[in-house]
């Protein structure tokens, strides 16, 4: 008896393998496919407010369940655009007063490398200059 073989033909065959995460790929809704497919973070941010992507967030549960979260949801959508406003002001506030601040805080390694390796330097700057920081 070989091990392809099953020993009581009345058993029912062995489970076929699932398949990975690579091979499933991303389980995100149309919603949120969209919300990331934008280009700009500004569009990224109005978009993360529309009640389409929020209501998306109940996509593959069960239908009684799912229409349960929804209502959840609208519920709660005026907590979550608030939400989003503020996060939205403190990175904002970030960008306007620690992320200068920061930038001379290291003002001087950035001479120093610029000074002592200038190859690193350059090849460095290439990396990052068609990357817009407001648009990743």
């Amino acid at each position: 008896m070989t091990s392809a073989q099953h020993p009581d033909p009345s058993e029912p065959a062995p489970p076929q393998r699932g398949l990975t995460r690579e091979e499933r790929g991303r389980d995100v809704s149309e919603a949120q496919a969209e919300a990331e497919a934008r280009k700009s973070k500004w569009q990224q941010f109005l978009h993360m407010m529309s009640p389409r992507l929020v209501w998306s967030m109940a996509e593959g549960y069960p239908v009684v369940l799912k229409q349960f979260i929804q209502f959840c949801l609208i519920l709660i959508y005026p907590a979550w655009v608030f939400a989003v406003l503020v996060g939205g002001l403190f990175q904002l506030a970030f960008y306007v007063t620690v992320y200068p601040l920061l930038w001379l805080l290291f003002w001087p390694v950035r001479a120093h490398q610029k000074k002592h390796h200038p190859e690193k330097y350059a090849a460095n700057r290439a990396k990052y200059a068609n990357k817009k920081w407001y648009q990743t």
